[in-house]
């Protein structure tokens, strides 16, 4: 077992948590090597010596940014496949920890929860997403969790940069920095113009207030929607929060923190394996927390590539 580790995850707070399982660990006897990363370089390199090492489990320490660090690094774009039979697990020193959802008390060290057994580890769908960059530059990159666009990518961007007074809540309380950040972005945002092509159906332009694709319902820390994708299902949920006032989307912000979504008004759900999106000018574009952006994007689901630890 490899664990590769994000110190700076949670503010900061990533190595404090990372000690207190690190002890936990050694004190059960359960082997394992470790190594620091810092960026995606750290990252690549790692999974390279863990693949040429033969370890089978490959254990992403940090929050759901460091998890999809460690996914791409182990992808394969010419196969889209993982480049070695290990299974990817992950310890979460992170502040939301969204690829741990639904927390299990059984999963849990020190109250910091973790994914570390690769022993049948179930086989899980992966997400690929060809995005086209404001500058025109193609990248692929794969996700496990979710893909966005709107105020919830918007949201994403601003809790990775922020600012002094969400510096000091992220270390204080994670969602007390998750409402600050809404109401921040609340303040400013303004729906987006996409055009979106999901599977076989024609083209639609719309405006949204923001467009989740999903291959997990959980997402920016306590919420959730309540539509059917699970992670080995081979759709991806296409949910959209069509444009609505300020008021209507606290509303459904605080509905979505009840776990409720479906039926709400100017709401949509949709299933697809395949959704094409062209933007109307270059916006934030989210895929498991890490935010870039982007004029286009081609998203596609890879049923049940990736062997996920428990």
């Amino acid at each position: 077992m490899l664990v590769i580790v994000n110190g700076s995850a949670n503010g900061g707070q990533g190595s404090a948590r990372w000690q207190r399982v690190e002890e936990e660990l050694r004190g059960r006897g359960i082997p394992f090597e470790v190594r620091p990363t810092e960026s995606a370089e750290d990252a690549q390199r790692a999974v390279d010596d863990a693949i040429r090492a033969g370890h089978r489990e490959l254990i992403a320490a940090g929050g759901d940014g460091t998890v999809n660090g460690v996914l791409n690094a182990l992808m394969d774009p010419t196969t889209d496949r993982p480049r070695a039979d290990v299974a990817l697990g992950a310890i979460g020193l992170g502040s939301s920890n969204d690829f741990h959802k639904p927390f299990s008390p059984q999963r849990t060290i020190g109250k910091i929860p973790v994914r570390l057994s690769g022993d049948n580890a179930p086989l899980v769908d992966v997400g690929k997403a060809i995005v086209t960059d404001r500058d025109g530059t193609v990248r692929t990159r794969y996700f496990i969790l979710n893909g966005s666009m709107g105020l919830v990518a918007a949201g994403n961007a601003f809790f990775n940069s922020g600012d002094p007074t969400l510096l000091r809540l992220k270390r204080f309380n994670v969602e007390l920095a998750i409402l600050y950040t809404a109401w921040v972005n609340l303040r400013r945002f303004k729906p987006i113009a996409v055009t979106v092509k999901m599977d076989d159906q024609p083209a639609k332009e719309l405006e949204a207030t923001s467009l989740g694709i999903l291959k997990k319902v959980h997402f920016a820390g306590g919420m959730r929607y309540d539509t059917p994708v699970t992670a080995d299902d081979g759709m991806f949920d296409v949910n959209i929060w069509e444009p609505m006032g300020k008021l209507a989307t606290v509303g459904t912000m605080a509905a979505l923190y009840r776990g409720k979504f479906t039926g709400r008004k100017r709401t949509q759900a949709h299933r697809a394996r395949r959704v094409e999106l062209k933007m109307a000018t270059r916006l934030d574009f989210e895929l498991d927390g890490e935010v870039t952006q982007a004029i286009a994007a081609d998203l596609v689901v890879l049923p049940r590539v990736l062997r996920a630890c428990e």
